[in-house]
């Protein structure tokens, strides 16, 4: 880093952002320079007209006019043309770099900027102004010295073979001085020019064969510009154009072209060559080969723009997009723009059935797919997994975007073809309709996917158009989730026992344990409001886990009070989350060991798609609980898959009938049923009945030789009160 000049130099900073100008101001104070700061190009002006100013730090974008504008106007000023101007702004494309050289700028800072890099600018630029200043001053005193010396040796001078001798040993050191400049410039490895101001070349370096093919003698009286890249000219154009008082060297980065007729990368530092009146004669240029540099500058600007996989643009290139959006929306008004969250519906299936691989590239075969639906125009980028995320510029109505989303749903119903495998996907799609009412570009991300969450929630395979009624929904929801982590800390859940009741005897056999949530201020709430939200947020393991501790809790204090009998049990639900939770079993352990609870009274209730996973991790999970005397039901039984092979693999006990299929029944259709007690038999289970209601129900399933209902013909759900009574009394219901 360059070293700070000192005194104490004084930095004008021009920027309308107060945060940037906060910034910049308490930065370089702690540099110990002394800093002013303005918000306009006008208050830049009059500071730099009326106090000394080292250095200025200029934005370009301001309220008042553009920073080319005050640049320009400094320059033309005497007072303060000197002073040198680095440019900081948001533009980052090679035109605003270029125009910002051509007003007289002495740098270039992108934003948002590094403090670091720009202390570091700084310093330079100040550095160069000092070494100017000294140079100056050591000029004048080197002029001095030799005139002190002139005298001096017109004083002393004896004879004049001692003065012939002292120029004889000048010219000598002057030629030793030229071969050793003639030395270094033949064996450096940067190429070093002459030109005149026409841009001709005058002298050229040897090393121009090893860098550029050319012999010396192929370039001169040639000018540089006829071997620049025609996209790149304006970037040499400068340094041929100086103005008269210019002095000051330059830097460019353009491609030139070799002698085999490829382009390279050349960075030429450029220098006027002035007379002893301060006119311009020449130009010395020293270049290097900066290609590998520049190529890798524009893989890690492609790459932090780009999604990899796809080669889509990303949420980052997305968000700037939109807030550019924004930016014009507020400008001219009456903008509107629209926005398709797109969603593959069960890509997880894709990649758990045929592998990550097609995965990826099923999501590569749709971003093309997408692209093709969209206008030249518009964004197609990739959100992150299976979302894409489309932007539509300058549209006139709700239409469009629902025509663009009918054509996205369209294309992709046809199937995809990849590695010989034939794939049928679907989308859901959250769509919005955006103005200048945003305020950035994060609420337009949440509430485009608050779309795209309602369109799911709907059944998928269709779309949705954001509303302020999903936004409410949305914060109620989040409302929802936040009491309910602040429930499961503070234990409000309580647990209501519904019987279990022989069909043959109409004694008792047990309970289903169903969790309530007792609000503090809206009661008791059904699990049907809280237990989908749980299972998303993954806080039905929590959740999971107390239930079954007052469960475990309760039948202690019941087999301590009572004879339960070696047929009694608690049927538990246990979700998905609860099976693949590593440590699910030592949970179970633990509140076994806790209560003193044996396991003989515990019936876990699962899923049939549980058993479908066949993962090691299930499997070992189920032969755990099965080691702990636990039995396993399957709950709903027929409204999953409904796979014999994994019924007949796992040890389950029980099978329980779906209230579905109970309320179906009649005396001449109960097909359904019958089927699934005769399954139930043949693979030794036995078969509970949900949601018996009436007498005639119960009489059916005992004809059909179901064991054991539960249902409101016997009780509701109890509370442990009511179940506790039930267990006092003969245990024989209606």
């Amino acid at each position: 880093m360059s070293e700070r000049p000192n005194p104490k130099p004084t930095i004008l900073i021009v920027d309308d952002v107060p945060d940037n100008l906060h910034l910049l101001i308490r930065e370089l104070g702690e540099q110990a320079y002394e800093t002013r700061g303005v918000l306009t190009g006008a208050m830049a002006l009059t500071v730099a007209r009326s106090t000394p100013i080292d250095l200025i730090l200029l934005d370009i974008m301001l309220p008042d006019t553009d920073g080319y504008s005050v640049c320009e106007t400094l320059k033309a000023d005497p007072a303060t043309r000197d002073i040198p101007v680095i440019f900081i702004s948001a533009l980052d494309e090679a035109l605003d770099k270029v125009k910002a050289f051509a007003v007289g700028g002495v740098d270039y800072i992108s934003k948002p900027f590094r403090t670091a890099e720009v202390i570091a600018r700084v310093n330079t630029q100040l550095s160069l102004r000092q070494a100017q200043r000294q140079l100056q001053q050591f000029n004048q005193a080197l002029e001095q010295q030799v005139q002190q010396r002139t005298y001096e040796l017109g004083e002393v001078n004896k004879s004049l073979l001692s003065e012939i001798q002292v120029r004889q040993q000048a010219e000598q050191d002057l030629r030793n001085s030229e071969i050793r400049y003639r030395l270094i410039a033949d064996n450096m490895s940067d190429l070093v020019c002459l030109h005149n101001t026409e841009g001709e070349f005058l002298y050229v370096s040897p090393s121009v064969q090893t860098l550029l093919g050319y012999a010396a003698t192929d370039l001169l009286g040639k000018r540089l510009q006829d071997f620049c890249h025609p996209a790149d000219s304006h970037c040499i154009q400068l340094q041929f154009q100086p103005l008269p008082e210019q002095g000051e060297s330059s830097t460019s980065c353009y491609r030139f072209r070799c002698q085999s007729g490829h382009h390279i990368w050349l960075e030429t530092l450029a220098k006027p060559v002035l007379d002893d009146a301060g006119a311009i004669t020449g130009i010395v240029t020293s270049s290097r080969d900066v290609s590998r540099r520049v190529e890798v500058e524009h893989r890690l600007r492609h790459d932090a723009l780009h999604d990899a996989l796809t080669q889509l643009p990303n949420r980052d290139w997305l968000a700037k997009r939109l807030e550019l959006e924004l930016m014009q929306c507020s400008w001219y008004g009456g903008h509107r723009f629209g926005l398709l969250m797109v969603d593959l519906d069960r890509f997880k299936a894709v990649n758990d059935s045929l592998g990550h691989l097609l995965g990826d590239k099923l999501l590569v075969a749709v971003a093309n797919l997408l692209k093709g639906c969209v206008r030249d125009i518009d964004m197609v980028s990739r959100w992150g997994g299976d979302e894409f995320v489309i932007f539509l510029e300058r549209i006139t109505d709700a239409n469009e975007v629902i025509q663009v989303a009918n054509r996205i749903q369209a294309t992709l119903e046809n199937p995809i073809a990849l590695d010989g495998k034939i794939i049928f996907t679907s989308v859901s799609i959250g769509i919005l309709i955006g103005d200048g009412a945003y305020a950035n570009s994060n609420d337009i991300f949440r509430d485009v996917d608050i779309a795209l969450y309602r369109a799911k929630e709907m059944g998928r395979n269709r779309y949705e158009i954001f509303s302020l009624e999903m936004y409410q929904q949305a914060i109620a929801r989040l409302n929802l989730e936040n009491e309910l982590r602040l429930a499961i800390q503070q234990q409000h859940f309580v647990v209501h026992y519904q019987p279990i009741v022989s069909l043959k005897t109409r004694s008792l056999l047990g309970f289903e344990a169903l969790a309530r949530w007792q609000h503090p201020t809206q009661g008791l709430i059904m699990p049907g409001e809280f237990i989908d939200l749980a299972e998303d947020t993954g806080l039905i393991k929590p959740l999971g886990g107390q239930i079954l501790r007052q469960v475990c809790e309760t039948l202690s204090q019941w087999s301590a009070s009572y004879s339960l009998g070696n047929g009694f049990q608690v049927s538990v639900n246990v979700s998905g989350q609860q099976f693949r939770d590593p440590a699910f079993i030592h949970t179970v352990d633990r509140i076994l060991v806790d209560t003193g609870v044996a396991g003989r009274w515990l019936k876990f209730e699962i899923t049939e798609r549980i058993l479908l996973e066949q993962s090691e991790s299930i499997a070992s999970t189920l032969a755990a609980i099965r080691s702990r005397g636990i039995e396993l039901s399957i709950d709903d039984f027929g409204t999953g898959y409904s796979s014999l092979r994994y019924l007949s693999q796992f040890s389950v006990q029980t099978l329980k009938i779906d209230r579905s299929f109970v309320n179906q029944m009649q005396p001449t259709r109960q097909g359904i049923v019958q089927a699934i007690v005769d399954l139930a038999h043949n693979l030794e289970m036995t078969c509970i009945a949900e949601g018996v209601e009436t007498e005639l129900q119960l009489n059916q399933l005992l004809s059909l030789g179901c064991e054991a209902a539960q249902g409101y013909f016997f009780a509701r759900p109890l509370p442990v009160e009511a179940a506790t009574q039930m267990l006092e009394g003969d245990r024989r219901l209606p």
